[in-house]
């Protein structure tokens, strides 16, 4: 049985709300924290290690634990260590002592998005999880600020209910306010889709690129990823190119591109390298589960849809008209 190293490390936040980030000697973003030493508790082992990196000598028992996850450590091979991460509240305007095992130190804002060659790897799993656990929402890029118009990117992703829902609505109000929108469905073939029927009603281009993935016999849905898949994949992304181009669409919908890229349908280099291609006047909505965390950094707005209940796990099929 493999054996786990504990780990526990503090998200050490002020009366500012912001958080205390150190850099290592490689540029990696780190939190405070580390092993437990024999006979120690984990509280204990936290209080101690925060000393020691830090200088601050905090109240433990106050400590909020938020988050576990297992991460790989330096080692041929790795060795995997289970990491439990703390909210810790301190003051502000404390001063810090840090050890020989970081080079710098700073209290960043969460809101922001953690930038530098530094951020990357489970750092950022990390504050993803602090952001949710506190109900933090990240500010879009600066760069926007006060800007009107199209020609942002939205991202529905979660595993609950209503993505293309979402997506299709901001088509409806497109072609309301008398803008021109497309639609291309990734991964979904077939005639299983009544939204289409819809849309062609409005005037708005739809192309669906994919294999009808359920069998007309069996009613099975067929989960294998084959070379059509990508072929067909790379198809609809060269569609999405040529309509950005070709400067006739004020919104442009990938249904399902995250989803297609997280199973290997779709390159995700290429995706993103078509959304340095976005017109500044064409907003770009994504939408799919698991969309890849490069995807959630380039949108300027991003909703995750969490499932807290379903009617099929009481054993409703999906129902035409509501469902599809």
């Amino acid at each position: 049985m493999e054996k786990y190293f504990v780990s526990n490390k503090a998200i050490l936040v002020d009366t500012r709300g912001k958080i205390l980030m150190m850099s290592l000697p490689d540029g990696r973003w780190d939190l405070p924290g580390g092993r437990m030493d024999a006979g120690e508790t984990m509280l204990e082992g936290l209080a101690r290690e925060v000393c020691e990196e830090t200088g601050i000598e905090i109240d433990s028992q106050k400590a909020r634990p938020f988050f576990v996850g297992v991460y790989p450590y330096k080692g041929d091979p790795p060795v995997p260590v289970a990491s439990v991460f703390y909210i810790v509240q301190v003051v502000e305007g404390l001063e810090i002592t840090l050890s020989s095992e970081h080079a710098a130190f700073e209290w960043i804002d969460p809101r922001q998005t953690l930038t530098g060659e530094g951020a990357h790897g489970p750092i950022l799993e990390i504050l993803e999880a602090y952001r949710q656990h506190e109900g933090i929402v990240v500010a879009a890029d600066e760069s926007i600020k006060g800007r009107e118009g199209f020609g942002l990117i939205q991202l529905f992703t979660g595993n609950g209910k209503g993505k293309t829902t979402a997506a299709l609505g901001e088509v409806l109000r497109v072609v309301g306010a008398g803008k021109r929108a497309a639609v291309i469905f990734f991964d979904k073939g077939g005639e299983h889709y009544m939204e289409r029927m819809v849309l062609e009603k409005l005037g708005v281009l739809w192309f669906a690129f994919g294999r009808d993935r359920i069998d007309p016999v069996t009613g099975r849905f067929d989960f294998t990823i084959t070379e059509e898949d990508r072929r067909l994949g790379r198809e609809g992304l060269s569609k999405a190119i040529n309509y950005v181009r070709s400067d006739i669409i004020d919104l442009l919908v990938l249904d399902e591109i995250n989803s297609s890229t997280d199973l290997g349908i779709i390159m995700e280099q290429d995706v993103l390298e078509f959304l340095d291609t976005q017109p500044e006047h064409t907003e770009i909505v994504l939408t799919g589960r698991n969309a890849p965390q490069s995807f959630i950094d380039r949108a300027h707005l991003v909703t995750e849809m969490r499932l807290r209940k379903h009617y099929f796990y009481s054993g409703v099929k999906a129902r035409e008209g509501l469902d599809y």
